[in-house]
C-alpha cells in the first residue's frame, strides 16, 4: 500500500511539472513581444508608416495591415521584419534600426489582436519564425469581424445625420 501511495506522489510530481513546464513555455511564446515594445513601436508607425499605411493601419497609399489575410501573406514574424527592415519606409529603406523595426512588428501584431507576453521580440531568426501571424491574432480577427458585424447599417436604414447628406434629403427605398 505505501508503495502505490509513493508512486501516486511521483506520478503527480512528474505530472505537475511536465504541466507547468508546458504552460510556462506557452506564456513565453505568447505573441513574442512586450507590450512595451508595442507602445514604442505605435510611435514609430506614427511618424514613419502611417502616412502610406492609414493611422489605424487601413490602408490609404499603400496596402492596409489589418486582417487574418494579411497576417497570412506574412506567415511569421520573421517574415514581416525580413521585408520592413529592408524595403521600409520607402525614402529610407532598412534606415530605422533594429529596433524600430522589431516594435513595429510588435505593434502591427497587437493592432490585429495579439496579446503582448513576458519576452521581448528579438532579432533571432528562429525565434522569429517560431511565431506565426495567423496562429497569434486569430481570437483578435474574431472580436474584429464580431465589432464589425455589430456596426453595420441595416440596408434601407435612411436615418443619417444630414451633415453626411450635404443637406439633401435621402431617397426613401422601398422595401
Amino acid at each position: 500500500m505505501q508503495a502505490t501511495f509513493f508512486g501516486r506522489r511521483v506520478v503527480l510530481a512528474i505530472t505537475s511539472a511536465v504541466t507547468m513546464g508546458v504552460a510556462t513555455a506557452g506564456s513565453l511564446m505568447a505573441a513574442g513581444f512586450t507590450a512595451e515594445q508595442a507602445e514604442s513601436g505605435q510611435t514609430e508607425y506614427a511618424q514613419q508608416c502611417a502616412q502610406c499605411h492609414g493611422v489605424r493601419l487601413e490602408g490609404t497609399e499603400a496596402p492596409g495591415l489589418l486582417g487574418q489575410d494579411v497576417m497570412g501573406n506574412w506567415d511569421t514574424a520573421g517574415g514581416l521584419y525580413d521585408f520592413i527592415s529592408v524595403a521600409m519606409p520607402p525614402a529610407q529603406p532598412g534606415q530605422l534600426g533594429e529596433d524600430a523595426y522589431l516594435n513595429i512588428v510588435a505593434f502591427i501584431m497587437r493592432e490585429n489582436g495579439a496579446q503582448a507576453g513576458d519576452e521581448p521580440m528579438v532579432a533571432d531568426e528562429e525565434k522569429l519564425a517560431a511565431i506565426s501571424l495567423v496562429a497569434e491574432t486569430k481570437d483578435g480577427a474574431a472580436a474584429l469581424a464580431q465589432a464589425n458585424q455589430e456596426t453595420t447599417i441595416e440596408s434601407g436604414d435612411t436615418n443619417v445625420p444630414q451633415a453626411f447628406t450635404w443637406g439633401k434629403e435621402l431617397p426613401q427605398f422601398k422595401q
